[in-house]
């Protein structure tokens, strides 16, 4: 099975736990895959395993949060293998912190990242995909934790961003060819480690629970999916894989009831006391549910 064969595609943060998987599942199908990490090492020993196993994958290093650094990752695709068909998003840092404790210093590098290294990699591949005008697939990375989660405020609001980059970019593409899709994953890595320790807690104040996490590998049969034509009707869509789940996470709402009238302070005073004030909105990652 070769799904991808023919494709060319940019992983960033690659160069272990799940960036890694989705270069090797990804190869495994026929793609030709560049590596990026910030670990020129690192990103190698996922080239090595790739074509060891009989795949093509080339190593690039380097920061994506850097705007040209960037622009010379999407070129180093297409001077490899010719052109660059799909990217994916992955490079991401956690930085574990409540309202209190939340440093500068780790919410800028976050914000650097998260989300304006998922930005910079998605224009120029966006660039580059539009000017060759044969399509192409941009997967982004967001999170559960863009819901809120405890001690991941400054986490979960650059993945809420991702997400809304998400959005945004299939309205802008829709009709190009080039779709725009979010994945949301999860799985045992060094970055999921960092916040063991706030596991339980966190649990306590949302509706989704994890028992364990599962391995990088259950995810990236997904990332391979949005990466193919066989995604091709797929766009501006958050995919969560959570273990043996697999779902839609559902795009901001505006919420029933809709109240109408003229809005005095009076007037919003009653309205929260005899409506809105019992139909606020659970905090934390929950399920859609039917109405009954």
């Amino acid at each position: 099975m070769n799904s991808l064969q023919g494709k060319s595609v940019v992983i960033t943060g690659a160069g272990s736990g799940l960036g890694a998987a989705y270069s090797r599942h990804a190869a495994r199908l026929g793609a030709a895959v560049v590596v990026n990490d910030i670990s020129a090492q690192a990103a190698q020993a996922t080239v090595d395993s790739i074509m060891a196993a009989g795949g093509k994958a080339v190593a690039h290093a380097g920061d994506v949060s850097s705007w040209s650094y960037a622009h010379s990752l999407v070129d180093a695709c297409i001077d490899a293998f010719g052109a660059i068909s799909g990217i994916v998003n992955n490079a991401g840092i956690l930085r574990i912190g409540k309202i209190l404790d939340l440093t500068e210093a780790d919410m800028r590098r976050m914000v650097e990242i998260n989300l304006i290294g998922t930005a910079a990699c998605a224009s120029h591949a966006a660039r580059r995909m539009l000017a060759a005008g044969q399509g192409g697939s941009i997967v982004n990375v967001a999170s559960g934790s863009q819901a809120g989660d405890v001690a991941l405020g400054g986490y979960g609001a650059t993945k809420g961003g991702v997400a809304s980059l998400t959005y945004s970019w299939a309205m802008e593409l829709r009709g190009s060819g080039v779709r725009v899709n979010a994945l949301s994953p999860l799985a045992e890595t060094a970055m999921a480690a960092q916040n063991k320790a706030l596991m339980a807690e966190q649990a306590a104040s949302r509706e989704v629970h994890y028992a364990a996490l599962p391995d990088p590998e259950i995810n990236a049969p997904v990332v391979s999916f949005l990466l193919s034509d066989a995604s091709e009707k797929i766009n501006g869509q958050v995919v969560r894989i959570a273990g043996k789940q697999l779902s839609f996470v559902t795009h901001p709402l505006i919420a029933d009831p809709v109240l109408e009238g003229d809005w005095t302070y009076a007037a919003v005073g009653a309205a929260f006391a005899e409506t809105l004030a019992g139909k606020q909105q659970p905090l934390g990652l929950g399920y859609a549910r039917k109405p009954n």
